[in-house]
């Protein structure tokens, strides 16, 4: 395998800090050479506009000494208009030296230009001479001369003096603008190399990365995947990096979509099912539809005929017939009202059997229901005793509240036995009725941790048959009325409580007991 080495260059970050380091240099360069133009220039300049302005004191002060001498001897040394002139000139003059004494660059150069204030002294020294001096005496004339032959060779060397230093300032000027434009010139030259170099060798590559980032940034998720960049710094780092979340989002995404389909497809299986299912039951539903319908239908016609004969039969003249014939219609009736529950379940959408509640006598119900069940209770010779406030009313269906208590009845005989008492109490307290229905019995024993009012728990005491529904059935009509039915816990014998909505006053018609 061959592999093609790169040449090795400098990271993005120590390319921008070049630049932004030569780029510093530069600038600072640059004002320091304009920081030392201008103070150089300044400095020059100053030094020639100051030996300027020495020379013109010094050749002022020529002039008005010779003016001053001429209208002496024009006048025979009376005259004195001038004099006030030439001291202002030399005082002038001492003030200019000091000046420049003071703006000696060091001592060395201040010593020299010292030496300049004895010239100035000297000048004052001939012109006090001068003044003092009659120009008609021999010694007048003699200093007159004295002063012509001295004075302006002082004067005249200053003048030469001060036009060479002048001279030099200017020449200093005029050698330092060489360097300086040279330098400006070298300036204006490096600068826009040395930002073409960074454009070049940083700016331009980084730009031309973003740029190619923002155009392939969408497709980091896509299936052609993240472009490759073949450069050794951050920004191809930056490539390589994100060329693997690529690859890694591109696997993901093959996963997820492998995942996705795993779905669709457990789904679609799980609602394929379903739909078998929702017909299965939907069948089934049908079906018990169809067997209420039936069952209904097939038990209705044979208790049509039971009831016509019992009505005939209870034509007879003797009573305990009679009686007996009532008995069976009432059973009758009573089986008839459940063949009308199986066909009201068997036409209701939702399956259940829907109650008709009113407000029932409870005296009544339990005295009808002790009729329905009055030949068992006559046969093992139980007795029932009923302590029931007088026109005690309950919110229940009447029907099936007198089952309830037959059921119970039912139940006092099948398991307390011969002889046996079965008490009925009912107390009120804030709109309930709590009715307690007790035996001398032991009650249902269902299997050990089976609950009493479960379905088809049948009771384990031998010689007892059923189907363990009626206790169940029981509570299921309890709560449907907006009660329930409880066990009590008696220390002797066996109890119920059941508990109702007491019902308000003025509903509803009166109790049948049919």
């Amino acid at each position: 395998m061959i592999r093609t080495v790169l040449p090795c260059r400098p990271s993005l970050r120590l390319r921008l800090w070049l630049g932004a380091l030569g780029l510093s240099v530069l600038t600072l360069s640059g004002a320091g050479l304009a920081v030392f133009g201008l103070t150089a220039t300044e400095r020059r300049a100053q030094e020639a506009l100051a030996a300027q302005t020495r020379l013109e004191a010094w050749s002022s002060l020529s002039t008005r000494i010779s003016e001053w001498m001429l209208s002496r001897m024009l006048q025979g040394g009376a005259s004195t208009a001038g004099a006030g002139a030439i001291e202002t000139a030399l005082a002038r003059l001492e003030a200019l030296t000091a000046a420049d004494v003071a703006a000696a660059p060091d001592e060395a150069e201040a010593s020299r230009r010292a030496a300049d204030i004895r010239h100035v002294a000297r000048m004052k020294s001939f012109f006090s001479q001068m003044r003092a001096l009659a120009p008609e005496t021999p010694a007048g004339q003699a200093g007159i001369a004295f002063h012509l032959t001295h004075a302006p060779a002082v004067i005249t060397s200053r003048i030469e003096h001060e036009t060479r230093r002048r001279d030099l300032a200017l020449k200093g000027l005029e050698a330092l603008r060489r360097p300086l434009r040279f330098g400006m010139a070298a300036f204006a030259v490096a600068a826009p190399l040395l930002l073409l170099l960074l454009w070049r060798g940083t700016l331009r590559p980084l730009f031309d990365g973003l740029r190619r980032v923002a155009r392939e940034a969408p497709n980091l998720s896509g299936a052609e995947g993240f472009a490759a960049l073949d450069r050794h710094d951050e920004l191809g780092l930056m490539f390589a990096r994100m060329r693997q979340a690529s690859r890694r989002i591109a696997r993901r995404r093959a996963r997820l979509e492998r995942d996705l389909a795993d779905l669709e497809s457990l789904v679609e299986a799980r609602t394929t099912e379903l739909t078998a299912a929702n017909s299965r039951l939907s069948a089934i539903d049908a079906a018990r539809r169809r067997f209420f319908a039936d069952v209904s239908h097939e038990l209705r016609t044979p208790l049509t005929v039971i009831m016509g004969e019992a009505e005939l039969g209870a034509m007879t003249a003797d009573p305990d017939l009679r009686q007996s014939f009532h008995t069976i219609t009432s059973r009758a009736e009573r089986l008839f009202r459940r063949i009308e529950d199986l066909l009201r379940i068997a036409r209701s959408e939702s399956g259940e059997l829907e109650l008709s509640l009113r407000d029932v006598p409870l005296p009544e119900a339990l005295e009808a229901a002790r009729g329905d069940v009055a030949p068992l209770l006559s046969r093992a010779s139980v007795t029932v005793s009923a302590e029931v406030p007088a026109g005690l009313r309950v919110r229940a269906d009447p029907d099936w509240l007198r089952q309830i208590f037959a059921g119970i009845f039912e139940n006092s005989v099948k398991f307390a036995g011969k002889d046996a008492q079965i008490r009925i109490t009912a107390q009120i307290s804030e709109g309930r009725v709590r009715v307690q229905i007790c035996d001398s019995g032991k009650g249902p024993q269902p299997p050990a941790e089976a609950p009493l009012f479960d379905r088809h728990i049948r009771s384990a005491s031998p010689g007892v048959s059923g189907f363990g529904i009626g206790l169940a059935l029981a509570r299921w009509a309890a709560r449907e009325f907006g009660g329930d039915l409880r066990r009590l816990a008696l220390p002797e014998g066996f109890g119920l409580e059941l508990e109702l909505t007491a019902a308000t006053e003025g509903k509803d018609g009166p109790y049948s007991a049919d």
